[in-house]
């Protein structure tokens, strides 16, 4: 793997730890996470949408993945001005690190995401990204390259514990991404809006993306809290492995 254009980044055994991944989705009644033009989710309540701030603002780091942040035009940043100060007056930055993976690495220096001053940007992709953007990218965030098609997630995790200090990061989006983490079985809890709308639609994606194949053996994961606001259900869960706090 190379690091922003041909360093070649060396983890220490003792070092491959990672952070605590918990998934932050909202979903319609019938489980889908957005319309089948994967236009950006509309459905839910201005109480969700500070709760995604706040979710935010409790995590070390913020994952998505490159069809999220271009579909939803992400900054991925912190807006409330009371959480930037709350971070700060527990010894941490005002906004969490940015994190995008792209496995092709087929990003656009113009998205919103590389303009947002407050928070360093991290990019893990692989040598599928064009060498025309690789120097562009790497002046505005920190670019990993992985050798083969896909981008290693245990290892990017590792790198963002042992290079950055993350310890808590919250993926949010897409269902590609977090299928690919629970995969790994890196995926140790979920915070879920559940909204009272029906979508409907075969090719609308669900948390873990379009149909595929199944997750075997299943991730099993037990609700621990439950409350309504907005006339939506927010639940948290965690994954059933040990004692695993997610909040």
């Amino acid at each position: 793997m190379e690091k922003s254009g041909g360093k070649v980044l060396k983890i220490p055994p003792v070092a491959a730890r990672r952070p605590l991944v918990i998934a932050h989705f909202a979903m319609t009644a019938d489980g889908k996470t957005s319309t089948r033009a994967f236009t950006p989710a509309l459905f839910t309540s201005p109480a969700d949408k500070r709760r995604l701030q706040v979710v935010r603002a409790g995590a070390d780091a913020v994952l998505a993945g490159r069809g999220t942040v271009a579909k939803d035009s992400m900054s991925m940043g912190l807006s409330r001005e009371n959480l930037r100060r709350e971070r700060v007056s527990r010894g941490l930055p005002p906004v969490p690190l940015r994190v995008i993976v792209s496995n092709a690495g087929n990003l656009d220096p113009a998205w919103k995401v590389f303009d947002y001053p407050d928070s360093p940007l991290v990019i893990f992709s692989t040598r599928r990204m064009p060498a025309r953007l690789r120097a562009v990218i790497a002046r505005k965030a920190e670019l990993f390259l992985f050798q083969g098609r896909t981008v290693d997630l245990r290892q990017a995790l590792e790198i963002l514990r042992a290079e950055f200090g993350v310890k808590r990061l919250v993926c949010e989006g897409g269902g590609t991404l977090l299928r690919s983490l629970a995969a790994l079985d890196l995926v140790d809890g979920l915070f879920l809006t559940i909204a009272p709308v029906i979508f409907g639609g075969r090719l609308a994606p669900t948390l873990t993306g379009l149909p595929g194949p199944f997750l075997n053996p299943p991730r099993e994961f037990e609700i621990i809290r439950q409350s309504t606001a907005g006339g939506e259900c927010f639940l948290e869960l965690r994954r059933k492995r040990g004692s695993v706090r997610i909040s």
